[in-house]
């Protein structure tokens, strides 16, 4: 099981203090029961999807991890899972779990800030800069500037997935790493909407900020040197301090 209360929040996508209700038990009548199936009666919403925000007072199934030491009906504690199942009530799969006075800081300040479900705001917010971080760092190029001009790179090929390849043209006002000379520097793109592609970095005239390119393969360098694909390749500008001040 994760180590950490950070390591708890970035590997699942729901948190809660709850309290055992039921052992060897589910609220769903399709799910399969055994030992290690416990129905749990949710105390506070700790971090969730938005449509899971509003649970406290329901109870859902919780599939408990074989890691864990086994519980018993009265039991608290904050768990920290993933949903499977969906439907008349809620079943996750169990990641860890943590004392609830472990939580209890972070779900007190939530309360005060008014932010329900809001425990984590500011270790997701880490978590996401961890990521960004990281992805940068195995980058080619970073660098800084602003988009003066796109235009369409390749035919759409009407394949599933087609990408529909744009090039953006980027005026670079300061290279943060990578072998970018300054200037302007071409960036191929996927324009499609296609779900494949929906979340890549689809550049605007005028549009500034942090870029975080990476080399293309062969068979598209002819279009342009570099791509941006990952939802992570386009950042504010102000997204550099973060990066630099965590480069030690």
């Amino acid at each position: 099981m994760p180590d950490t209360l950070k390591d708890l929040i970035a590997q699942t996508t729901f948190s809660f203090v709850g309290t055992v209700s039921g052992l060897n038990a589910a609220t769903m009548s399709d799910i399969a029961v055994d030992d290690h199936t416990a129905i749990v009666h949710v105390d506070r919403v700790l971090h969730a999807p938005e449509a899971f925000t509003h649970l406290e007072d329901h109870n859902l199934t919780i599939q408990l991890s074989h890691s864990a030491e086994p519980l018993s009906v009265g039991q608290s504690f904050a768990f920290f899972g993933n949903g499977r199942s969906f439907g008349e009530s809620l079943e996750i799969v169990e990641i860890g779990r943590l004392p609830v006075a472990d939580v209890e800081p972070h779900a007190s300040m939530a309360v005060a800030a008014g932010a329900p479900a809001g425990a984590f705001n500011a270790l997701l917010d880490e978590i996401a800069d961890d990521k960004i971080r990281d992805h940068a760092k195995a980058a080619d190029a970073v660098v800084i500037g602003r988009v003066v001009a796109v235009e369409k790179a390749g035919p759409i090929t009407f394949s599933e997935h087609d990408p529909d390849w744009w090039r953006a043209t980027i005026n670079v006002f300061h290279v943060e790493k990578g072998d970018v000379s300054g200037g302007r520097v071409r960036v191929l793109f996927a324009n499609s909407r296609d779900i494949r592609w929906q979340k890549a970095p689809k550049p605007k005239p005028s549009q500034g900020g942090l870029w975080i390119l990476h080399r293309t393969g062969r068979g598209l360098r002819r279009l342009a040197p570099f791509q941006i694909l990952d939802p992570k390749d386009f950042q504010p500008t102000q997204k550099l301090d973060m990066l630099r001040s965590t480069e030690s």
